[in-house]
């Protein structure tokens, strides 16, 4: 079976970090969104796999290749211009001639490692197209999937209401009657050609499609850079600790810590788990690694520095006496000593983050600094919420 990945998108939403990274190469725990998603497809048994690619195309196709490295065949179709997840489905039609079946789901997109293989399972017994679903606590910023014994009744763009529900959580075992319909779709009434949409022809001609529950915290759409936290967490609570770099006398460690070759942590550190170090890092000494922290390769964190739930992007300097707080950070930055990221409203209120000129309520109390790549401050430097 083949496995159609979209990873075309910009994802705007999540600027300034998508300025010259496409969104499926962001990382999350040290690894990219889609690597995540390739790998868990080879686990699956999945190694063929078509790739639309778009925005940066040329990054993708340097980080993976021709997808050896991780034991897949990578065959790269670029979309021309972004219209929407039905043109690029229908986009790579030629490259899955003669395959009855096969998976499509999105590259920047968290999926529990799990996911394929258990989707997989269960919805090759339907007979039809199956659709992903999860259970949100709030479905009114998705598309809501309404079903009855299994069967897709009505796809919804936005829920009425603010409330729990079922959405689409982006990854479809299809057939070949996915194309006529995407050939019928027309623009939605953000202009693109919605993969939803096609699946709403299919519903409305009394094909049967249906719909797959995925388990808890097994998907995870990233929309804005607080979601990233999120997954990341989700990924930290599961590891172990795993120790391959230099830990010198009189570090503390509680909790689970991986800390990856070449990577030092000078003493008087604590690292209070879970904490993800990268490669060749440098930590301290006497600094102070919270929970829920992502350090990528090559970063350095100088002494009396404090990082908590944040993810800290490679070759990254943060000098002493500096706090990152529930905050993420780009590649390549270099801090002046003394930074310091805010991350709690005088009032305590929800923070609030303005994104493409409106102001988003991101759920959140506490969320710090979000900073694009090669960003320099200087000595003393707060950065407010």
């Amino acid at each position: 079976m083949k496995a159609v990945v979209l990873a075309a998108g910009r994802g705007e939403r999540l600027w300034p970090l998508t300025e010259e990274t496409p969104k499926p190469l962001l990382p999350i725990a040290n690894n990219s969104i889609l690597e995540r998603t390739l790998e868990a497809l080879v686990q699956a048994g999945i190694r063929q796999i078509v790739l639309i690619v778009g925005f940066r195309s040329e990054k993708i196709r340097q980080r993976l290749g021709n997808g050896k490295a991780i034991g897949a065949e990578i065959k790269y179709v670029r979309q021309k211009s972004q219209k929407g997840t039905a043109d690029a489905v229908g986009s790579c039609s030629k490259e899955l001639v003669g395959d009855d079946r096969f998976l499509v789901l999105y590259g920047d997109d968290y999926y529990g490692t799990s996911v394929p293989r258990t989707f997989l399972a269960k919805a090759r017994q339907n007979s039809g197209i199956t659709v992903g679903t999860a259970n949100v606590q709030d479905a009114s910023s998705f598309g809501k999937i309404e079903f009855k014994r299994g069967l897709v009744t009505e796809i919804l763009e936005k829920a009425s209401k603010a409330g729990p529900g079922q959405v689409n959580a982006g990854i479809y075992l299809m057939d070949q009657s996915i194309f006529p319909a995407i050939t019928k779709t027309k623009r939605s009434v953000r202009g693109e050609l919605e993969l939803t949409d096609a699946l709403r022809i299919l519903v409305s001609n009394g094909q049967p499609v249906y719909a797959q529950a995925l388990g808890s915290r097994q998907w995870l759409g990233i929309s804005y850079p607080w979601d990233m936290l999120e997954a990341n967490r989700w990924i930290l609570e599961s590891e172990k600790s795993v120790f391959k770099g230099t830990v010198e006398k009189g570090v503390q460690v509680r909790g689970p810590v991986v800390l990856e070759e070449g990577s030092v942590v000078k003493a008087g550190s604590y690292l209070e788990g879970p904490v993800r170090v990268g490669k060749r890092c440098y930590v301290g000494p006497n600094s102070y690694l919270r929970p829920f922290s992502t350090l990528g390769d090559d970063v350095k964190v100088g002494a009396g520095c404090e990082v908590k739930n944040s993810i800290v992007m490679r070759h990254t300097k943060i000098p002493h006496l500096s706090y990152i707080g529930d905050s993420v950070i780009g590649e390549d930055c270099s801090f002046g000593a003394g930074t310091i990221t805010a991350n709690l409203r005088f009032d305590e209120a929800e923070v609030k983050s303005k994104v493409r000129r409106v102001w988003v309520n991101t759920g959140r109390k506490k969320l710090g600094a979000v900073l694009g790549d090669r960003v320099r401050t200087g000595v003393n430097v707060s950065i407010f919420p």
